[in-house]
């Protein structure tokens, strides 16, 4: 009938209307939970996300045009070479010493090296686009459907009510089932991720020590963990504090260092046929998954612990290959360009080499996402050393980052 029809008109024009402050609702949610994680071994977690956004049409990435320029670093630095510029890479030859090489891999050894775990980065993002579409979509017109086959042969006067009452009640049910889908397709996702990654690691946070416990015939008294962080201070140089109101905090002692806005120094171990997928170390979702740890990484500082002869490349997968110093932006001369990087391959791949640094930024000076700084660890042949330090937007606290007593001791 004419009041039937306009009855079900009425109900999914309120149910839709409903659904959308749902959305809204679940919106909300997702942007104020608190990430409260303290564990220890969250500490060298990495941000990865699949090539393609699980939803393109909603992925807040950043378009290249919009990206304003990266933090400043020290120009000058010994031995900085720029191979790629927009986006700026760099090779800095010979950044750690080679017996501060060997002493972050002697620490890693004894302290141990355990799987190294991988964060789904952007998880809020994609539970919020998937529970807004559910319940804009299929839920709301699953409601509808289920109410009007319910309210087929009711004979009371008050249909609309009993309509509307019925659609409710359905549309509550499939929300919390499509929420559960959700959250169940969400952990299958983020399991699936570790096998990005087949290496192993450890942090290093002991800034104290000599090169070598129990005695050295180096006569070096300094740390390889002190000289990575000392000489990563010297070239980021004094830093730039955004705080939440605008103000600067310079005046404070511990943020007056670059030291406060690094996560702890990470050693990587990759061993035969090890390698890690394409990936990206900033994060889409930083400003509320990285807020207990410094926000957004706004630079990649990795240097390589020793030479390795075959595999184990860091291959930036959208970026071209250098083909000539004298048509591009590289400072790197024809010999180094023929010595860091794979001949042949079209795309920016550098070869390790022992004590060198590559230096890169995930995101631009504002957090901004740049997708264009994608890269992989290459599937090793011999075994490969890495030590990296990731420098964020905000001061990174205990446990992710080095105590304001290390700061104040030692940067």
């Amino acid at each position: 009938t004419m009041a039937a029809a306009t009855s079900i008109v009425l109900a999914a024009s309120f149910l839709l209307t409903f659904s959308s402050f749902s959305a809204l609702q679940a919106d909300a949610f997702v942007v104020i939970s608190p990430i409260t994680s303290t564990s220890q071994h969250h500490h060298h977690y990495f941000h990865v996300k699949s090539a393609v956004p699980l939803h393109a049409a909603t992925s807040s990435t950043t378009p290249t045009s919009a990206l304003s320029t990266r933090i400043p670093i020290n120009e000058s630095y010994p031995g900085l070479q720029k191979v790629h510029s927009n986006p700026d890479i760099y090779i800095i030859s010979q950044f750690l010493s080679p017996p501060a090489c060997e002493d972050l891999i002697s620490r890693a050894k004894r302290k141990g090296t355990q799987r190294s775990p991988v964060a789904y980065a952007g998880w809020t993002d994609d539970i919020k686009d998937l529970l807004g579409l559910a319940a804009s979509g299929p839920v709301s017109w699953g409601a509808i459907l289920g109410a009007w086959w319910e309210a087929q042969g009711d004979q009371s006067t008050n249909v609309m009510l009993n309509l509307v009452l019925h659609a409710l009640r359905n549309y509550s049910v499939l929300f919390v089932l499509a929420g559960i889908l959700i959250a169940g397709y969400t952990k299958i996702r983020a399991d699936g991720l570790q096998e990005l990654r087949t290496s192993t690691s450890t942090t290093l946070d002991d800034l104290a020590g000599g090169l070598e416990e129990g005695g050295s015939s180096s006569g070096n008294s300094n740390s390889g963990v002190r000289e990575f962080v000392l000489r990563s201070v010297d070239l980021f140089g004094p830093p730039s504090i955004r705080s939440p109101d605008g103000t600067d905090d310079t005046d404070d002692d511990v943020l007056s260092s670059p030291a406060a806005y690094f996560e702890a120094p990470t050693v990587i171990n990759y061993e035969k046929d090890q390698a890690l997928a394409p990936h990206y170390d900033a994060n889409r979702s930083a400003s509320v998954e990285d807020a207990n740890r410094g926000g957004q990484t706004l630079s990649t500082l990795l240097v390589y612990l020793n030479d390795v002869e075959r595999g184990g490349t860091t291959k930036f997968g959208k970026l071209p290959a250098i083909t000539s110093t004298k048509s591009s932006s590289s400072s790197l001369n024809d010999l180094d360009l023929e010595e860091r990087q794979v001949i042949g391959d079209p795309n920016l791949n550098i070869i390790p080499r022992k004590g060198d640094a590559l230096l890169f930024f995930p995101a631009d000076a504002k957090g901004n996402f740049d997708e264009r700084t994608e890269h992989e660890g290459c599937p090793a042949v011999d075994e490969k050393w890495i030590a990296r330090i990731w420098k964020h937007e905000s001061r990174v606290p205990p446990p992710f980052g080095l105590s304001d007593q290390c700061i104040q001791e030692y940067c």
